[in-house]
């Protein structure tokens, strides 16, 4: 196995599957292409949540150390030049113990996005459930949506509504940061523009669906009171899609479905009464893991490497050795260690990468 397959088992792979399941899940609860994307989104998007949290922890210490050296920087760059100029930088760097690679940190936000967009790329611009299928305005997800032509030249409205609203939510982000970061968000708005003109619509459904999420939290991002008005709004947003889909919704899907559906939302509104049991058992319970950051890590990693083990070569070396041959000549695979280094590498991507 190259390094190639070793790398998009651990860093594509997952993800991938974590879109096809989701898609799988919404598409048979629904029995609706565009709601099931819509679905796919949503859970890419609260997935990606917890990165988004620490990729702005790191961006936010970026630039508050950017602004502390900012003035040491200008006058050292005014005062000398040429390989002076880079040993003062270096030394001054050094003493603030900072390093100018950690300056990709301010474009971490950016960066998780490719992958998750090669991974979606890869699935819907190729999915055959997505053919001749309907949505709102759009007559064929399997196709650019096309609305209306100029002059035979075919305008795509979805790809310009999707960089619209990118654009909105990166304006609303960047507000009082510097040029640079502003130029990087809006550079890869128009990249994904270009990339994506011409795609299917239900893969720019998808996209522009994560960039309206990521707008509605850059907007809460600036509020004084976050959480309290998200967990609000997200209560309504419950309690109306919950009497939709029991009471409303006329598509193909039976009762059977849509009561788990509409339970497993209902779920998650006493979600302030969850995290406060939660903090009182770590709290009072786990007392010595909470105060021991150390410690906590190493049960982090413990339990991963644990559970990548397990589900990456216990469960599959058990399957293949209860019938070898069916495991053998498949493919590529000569023999059943193949399946085992793919297995391996997708669960320690899923688990821990």
């Amino acid at each position: 196995m190259n390094i190639g397959t070793v790398l998009y088992n651990i860093i594509l792979s997952p993800i991938t599957q974590i879109i096809e399941i989701a898609y799988r899940v919404f598409d048979k609860m629904f029995d609706n292409t565009g709601i099931a994307l819509l679905g796919v989104s949503f859970t890419v998007t609260l997935l990606c949540l917890p990165l988004y949290i620490v990729a702005e922890g790191w961006q936010e210490t970026e630039r508050n150390i950017q602004a502390k050296m900012k003035d040491g920087i200008a006058r050292i760059k005014q005062a000398f030049k040429g390989d002076e100029q880079y040993m003062i930088l270096s030394t001054y760097y050094r003493q603030n113990h900072y390093h100018p690679i950690m300056a990709l940190r301010s474009s971490f936000g950016i960066l998780i996005q490719v992958p998750f967009f090669f991974a979606a790329y890869h699935i819907l611009s190729s999915l055959p459930e997505l053919q001749g299928k309907h949505f709102l305005f759009i007559k064929d997800m399997g196709k650019p949506d096309a609305i209306f032509t100029v002059h035979g030249f075919a305008i795509n409205i979805l790809p310009i509504l999707m960089t619209l609203i990118n654009c909105i939510s990166g304006a609303i982000y960047s507000k009082g940061h510097e040029l640079r970061e502003k130029l990087q968000i809006y550079g890869m708005a128009a990249l994904f523009l270009v990339v994506l003109y011409n795609s299917p619509a239900g893969l720019v459904v998808y996209w522009t669906m994560n960039n309206l999420f990521s707008l509605v939290k850059n907007v809460f991002y600036k509020m004084k009171n976050p959480l309290k008005v998200f967990y609000f709004c997200v209560v309504l947003i419950v309690s109306f899609t919950a009497v939709y889909i029991l009471f409303l919704y006329t598509g193909g899907a039976s009762m059977s479905k849509r009561l788990p559906a509409a339970a497993f939302l209902l779920f998650w509104i006493p979600t302030p009464l969850y995290i406060r049991f939660i903090n009182y058992f770590v709290e009072n319970f786990l007392k010595a893991v909470y105060e021991d950051k150390k410690l906590r890590f190493s049960l982090f990693i413990f339990s991963a490497l644990s559970l990548t083990i397990l589900n990456g070569l216990v469960l599959p070396s058990s399957l293949i050795s209860s019938s070898v041959q069916e495991f053998s000549n498949i493919d590529s695979f000569t023999n059943p260690n193949g399946f085992l280094h793919s297995s391996f590498w997708m669960s320690f991507g899923l688990i821990i990468f």
